[in-house]
């Protein structure tokens, strides 16, 4: 690592480590200065940082915040409100009672990310992938819940290049996929069967937050498992889930990351 990439890397810890010691928010002139690092350099690091939605920015205070994105890897560590915790007890419970792994996602459009992951008791599973990750919207049921979600000018603004590039023929345009997602919302869940994976599904519902459905949490595991005559019955343990999380977000007043806050 060259001398200059090194010193952008220790700025960024020491940002992200003033920011974490104030769950409240803090503003650019204090984290400056407890940081020891220049306005002007604090400023830009900031900005990257809530701009990838490591950092959340209020509109009005002005105040510098954690987000549930940063909090997904160093977990309770930085939540002052142990709301990272508890929302582990819900996978952990999820994941004893479909006896699969279980997960939350968060929307970076194009892409969603799987912030927390809690292997389920099964012996015989699939490889556990690392956290956090990205995957795509259209091969994950996750990416499906969320996008039902949005309003149709949100997604082909976010996710017209993303499909015309990367998404399989199968999948059809991004219009047909869309149309799909029509009983997405009906249902209040989704599923995906050998899509992501051959041999993988899974299965997601809403987290609901203000308004806005910045979140998902998911069950996944074979299909010689999660067969499709099982799907309805899992469903309901991801819905009852996902209610307890929104609850549970709600009542923590987690900061929604700007990147869902025009959602």
């Amino acid at each position: 690592m060259a001398p200059s990439e090194a010193g952008l890397v220790r700025r960024t810890i020491w940002l992200l480590r003033a920011v974490a010691a104030h769950p409240e928010g803090v503003g650019l002139s204090e984290v400056a200065r407890e940081a020891g690092i220049p306005k002007a350099t604090c400023y830009r690091v900031l900005t990257v940082l809530e701009r990838e939605s490591w950092l959340t920015l209020d509109p009005v205070t002005r105040r510098y915040r954690v987000s549930l994105g940063l909090l997904s890897i160093v977990g309770g560590l930085l939540d002052g409100g142990g709301a990272y915790g508890h929302m582990r007890e819900v996978l952990r419970n999820l994941a004893e009672e479909t006896r699969e792994t279980a997960g939350f996602d968060v929307l970076l459009p194009p892409k969603v990310m799987v912030v927390a992951q809690v292997p389920g008791p099964s012996l015989i599973g699939q490889t556990l992938k690392p956290v956090p990750r990205t995957q795509p919207v259209w091969a994950t049921s996750t990416g499906k819940v969320l996008l039902a979600a949005l309003s149709p000018d949100a997604v082909r603004a976010d996710f017209t290049e993303e499909f015309a590039e990367h998404a399989p023929p199968e999948v059809g345009d991004l219009e047909s996929f869309m149309g799909s997602l029509e009983a997405v919302r009906n249902q209040g869940f989704a599923f995906a069967y050998d899509e992501l994976e051959v041999g993988a599904a899974s299965v997601a519902a809403p987290v609901r937050l203000r308004g806005t459905t910045p979140y998902a949490v998911w069950i996944g595991g074979p299909t010689y498992r999660i067969t499709r005559d099982r799907i309805d019955t899992v469903a309901e343990s991801v819905i009852k889930a996902a209610r307890q999380l929104t609850d549970l977000l709600s009542n923590a007043d987690i900061d929604i990351p700007s990147a869902f806050a025009r959602r």
